[in-house]
């Protein structure tokens, strides 16, 4: 009923970590790996892979030179069941929910996507492996406006939260995706292909609903790729033609959506993306002030010529800690309560906390696995995908 889309690169750690969550919870469903990895973590997915033969439904690619949007736009064409979602290989979407989502999706079709709530950690050192040092709540998209262009107006006058994780219909899915890996100049990351063009068209299709109980859990650690600083961004050369095919796009799907004329469009647009222009812009503008401020050289010398600045400052910052620990515990994500049987997150938390705590042993790779060309299609289990 669902297929999970999950790109990697050149994290074989993360991906086989991935994998045994969903072999210890039973997941019966498809997942799609991209890999984009060079030829030793290629191979290292690959053995992982086939030692879960026979427990999970797997089809992989491997090509090195496809990026993460050009990969789940190549995995859309393949996608044979009705509903998808975007996973990271370091993230989680938790395997009890999923069936309920579907669920929901196939009583609903004013919704183009249903989430359950999200959580962030964070483990020691970074690492894929080992104790947990902080959990927070991760806020994900909710939306309940009528027409493609309120939703539009809601999502980017609100700051844009999570939504590529949460699940779709295959047809939004393939829709949110097409054409990306095509956009002239655009095969590294660009946040107009890889975020604002599929979220955009998801948001126009339908509402968002958020459910009850943990689905998302992610893993923020030293590696991830964040998007450049919004300088950067807006002075780069491909902004402007991203930023025309995003437009263009964003029109052409309200259009579609509202039956509204292109002059219509056009106006929504410009009023969603400029308030999401002015913000990010804002934002960056007021961190530049304050970074200065923050430099720890400053500082030093500062609290030298004030006796007292710096123990000061440590019980300030302690009591930060303790208020941010105790509003955490107040929601339910802190660690302290997500480990409490009482929990409502507790069951679904456990094997993700267990594998991460208590990671498996070095898995035995034996037998054979095919890999005779660039974008093969590996299958683990079941039907050629």
């Amino acid at each position: 009923m669902i297929t999970l889309c999950i790109p990697t690169k050149d994290r074989p750690l993360f991906l086989s970590r991935l994998l045994h969550y969903y072999a210890r919870t039973h997941y019966q469903h498809w997942m799609f790996i991209g890999d984009s990895s060079g030829p030793a973590n290629a191979q290292r997915n690959q053995r992982t892979i086939a030692s879960f033969n026979g427990r999970l439904n797997i089809s992989y690619w491997n090509d090195p030179s496809r990026s993460s949007c050009a990969f789940l736009e190549q995995m859309s064409q393949h996608l044979s069941t009705p509903y998808c979602a975007f996973v990271g290989d370091d993230d989680f979407l938790c395997t009890p929910a999923l069936d309920q989502y579907i669920t929901f999706l196939e009583h609903r079709p004013e919704y183009s996507a249903v989430h359950g709530r999200g959580l962030m950690l964070q483990t020691e050192d970074s690492t894929p492996y080992g104790s947990i040092r902080s959990t927070k709540s991760y806020p994900q998209a909710i939306l309940r406006s009528d027409t493609g262009a309120e939703r539009l107006k809601e999502f980017f006058t609100v700051k844009p939260n999570a939504l590529l994780y949460s699940v779709h219909r295959t047809g939004t899915w393939r829709d949110m995706f097409r054409g990306l890996s095509a956009m002239p100049g655009l095969q590294n990351q660009n946040i107009f292909k890889d975020e604002l063009i599929p979220t955009a068209v998801s948001v126009i299709r339908g509402k968002v609903k958020e459910l009850e109980g943990l689905y998302l859990i992610r893993h923020m650690h030293d590696g991830i790729a964040w998007h450049p600083h919004v300088y950067d961004w807006v002075t780069d050369p491909i902004w402007f033609p991203s930023f025309q095919v995003f437009r263009d796009r964003v029109v052409e799907e309200l259009q579609r959506q509202d039956g509204i004329s292109q002059e219509d469009a056009e106006v929504v647009f410009r009023q969603s993306f400029w308030l999401h222009l002015a913000r990010e812009v804002t934002n960056a503008w007021r961190k530049q002030q304050i970074a200065p401020a923050r430099s720890p050289s400053k500082l030093r010398a500062f609290a030298k010529r004030l006796p007292g600045l710096r123990s000061g400052w440590r019980r300030m910052r302690s009591a930060i800690e303790r208020y941010r620990t105790a509003r955490h515990d107040r929601e339910g994500f802190s660690l302290t309560a997500l480990l409490r049987p009482s929990s409502p997150f507790h069951a679904d938390f456990m094997p993700i906390y267990e594998l991460i705590t208590l990671p498996p042993n070095e898995v035995s790779y034996g037998g054979h696995f095919e890999n005779s060309r660039v974008g093969a299609v590996i299958v683990g289990a079941g039907q050629d995908g």
